[in-house]
């Protein structure tokens, strides 16, 4: 049985001098951040990483956990991701032109072996939509070697990053839309020689821009995802074309990545619709 934390440390991607004196000590430094180590504007500025502290976090002071879980000092946690600021950082470029208005927060899940090896990392919510950027940070995190839990028992834990764009595109979250809705569920059969994402389905992130198209995209779910799997799903959905858009704007969408969907044949796909909901409103900007 493993462990699971109730609270982690937060690792931002941020822009900009505000957030650059919001770092604490033993932090990235706003200039590692830079393309070129020049100072440039902060609507241009490329992201810097910085971790907030642990120990000033409700639910860090105290954690409970099962006889038979793992366990870890905030510590541990706070100070092995320290090291892989600079690699995390890096992610945040392979958003190529979606750093404009791709942004927001991603929840990893860790599963840690009793010796400190990441089992699995899953991306259990996700704000941000974009997915090359979401590989890389998981890419990144199963190379954390954390030390070992006290008890060398296996643990699971959750660590959020977040991402902050450049803002040269506005970002507007959109309430459930019956046309976004339909065109979804219109275009979802598009899907079916993907294969299965995940067992259990994902919530998938994306955003439609003045056109119409779908620029960017990301997954979250709570078990694992095929990777060749979700490259086919993004590839396909930004092919899609939804009726509803705003000039000068990208609409936030979600929608349901149902795991059946492989199943499905050219016939229409159940009466259930995907479902449609406003992207989360607690996105830091």
């Amino acid at each position: 049985m493993r462990g699971k934390i109730a609270f982690v440390p937060l690792l931002s991607i941020a822009l900009g001098p505000a957030a650059a004196g919001l770092l604490i000590a033993g932090c990235a430094s706003d200039s590692s951040g830079r393309a070129d180590g020049t100072d440039r504007p902060a609507k241009r500025r490329r992201a810097v990483a910085k971790a907030s502290s642990f120990e000033s976090s409700p639910g860090a002071r105290e954690m409970a956990m099962d006889n038979e879980m793992g366990t870890y000092e905030s510590a541990d946690i706070e100070e092995t991701m320290a090291t892989h600021m600079d690699e995390v950082r890096g992610c945040y470029g392979r958003a190529g032109k979606a750093r404009k208005f791709a942004g927001g927060k991603v929840m990893l899940r860790f599963q840690v072996s009793g010796d400190g090896t990441p089992q699995d990392v899953l991306v259990i919510e996700n704000d941000l939509g974009n997915y090359e950027v979401e590989r890389c940070v998981v890419e990144v995190a199963r190379r954390v070697k954390f030390p070992p839990p006290d008890g060398k028992k296996a643990t699971t834990f959750e660590y959020p990053v977040e991402f902050r764009s450049t803002h040269d595109i506005a970002v507007q979250d959109l309430e459930d839309s019956l046309k976004i809705d339909r065109d979804v569920g219109n275009a979802m059969r598009t899907l079916t020689n993907c294969g299965t994402v995940t067992p259990t389905g994902a919530s998938a992130v994306f955003y439609v821009d003045g056109g119409g198209s779908i620029a960017s995209v990301g997954f979250a779910a709570e078990s694992p995802l095929d990777e060749q799997a979700g490259a086919c799903v993004v590839k396909e959905m930004r092919r899609w074309k939804m009726s509803a858009s705003l000039p000068g704007r990208m609409l936030r969408c979600r929608t349901n990545i149902p795991a059946v969907i492989a199943a499905a044949s050219a016939e229409p796909l159940p009466s259930r619709p995907a479902t449609l909901s406003a992207a989360s409103r607690k996105r830091r900007r």
